[in-house]
């Protein structure tokens, strides 16, 4: 797949609760903030990459990417970051990856595109379970979203289950899918 077909959104939009509330994104890992990993990582495997926070705008609007705060404010789940960023995607296929996941595999968006033509959603399974906060998808599929919001549900693995969806195996690289939760894990 071209490149030009994909836009990276990474969700910064969390509460952070086991971080007593620091915005993870900015948090330094290895040298360099959370989000920049992520940036690094799936940069070359999109054309486009949009930023997904709900707070401290003067951070994300420093970085030269587009950057949207989520239409709802609260910290109402990772759904409504994508749903808030979705109307700004121009590409037919979209990934979404956290910003506390610094390791992501450098070739993870070609190995589920592998599997997108009859899913609308692919999602890597890292032999324990499925990271469902890490998918492409298609583009067109993102506006269920906000009817699924209006049911008042917020599950991410609940609107995923509702998809044609595909996976694909990366137990061999599970390390890749560690988020960084806590403190301790900055080291």
């Amino acid at each position: 797949m071209n490149t030009s077909n994909i836009t990276g959104i990474i969700l910064a939009g969390g509460a952070s609760r086991r971080m007593n509330g620091k915005d993870k994104a900015w948090l330094s890992y290895r040298g360099k903030p959370l989000i920049r990993h992520v940036i690094d990582n799936i940069e070359p495997q999109v054309d486009e990459i949009i930023l997904s926070y709900s707070e401290n705008t003067k951070n994300y609007q420093s970085l030269p990417y587009a950057s949207y705060r989520d239409y709802k404010l609260g910290f109402q789940g990772p759904l409504t970051g994508i749903l808030s960023c979705s109307k700004y995607v121009s590409t037919p296929f979209v990934f979404i990856a956290p910003c506390d996941m610094p390791l992501l595999p450098r070739d993870i968006i070609p190995r589920l595109e592998a599997q997108i033509e009859n899913n609308d959603i692919v999602v890597p399974n890292d032999g324990i379970r499925e990271q469902c906060l890490v998918f492409l998808t298609k583009t067109k599929i993102l506006n269920s979203i906000d009817q699924y919001l209006k049911s008042n549900k917020k599950s991410v693995q609940g609107w995923i289950a509702q998809q044609s969806r595909g996976t694909v195996d990366f137990s061999t690289e599970s390390k890749l899918f560690k988020n960084i939760n806590t403190g301790s894990q900055l080291i």
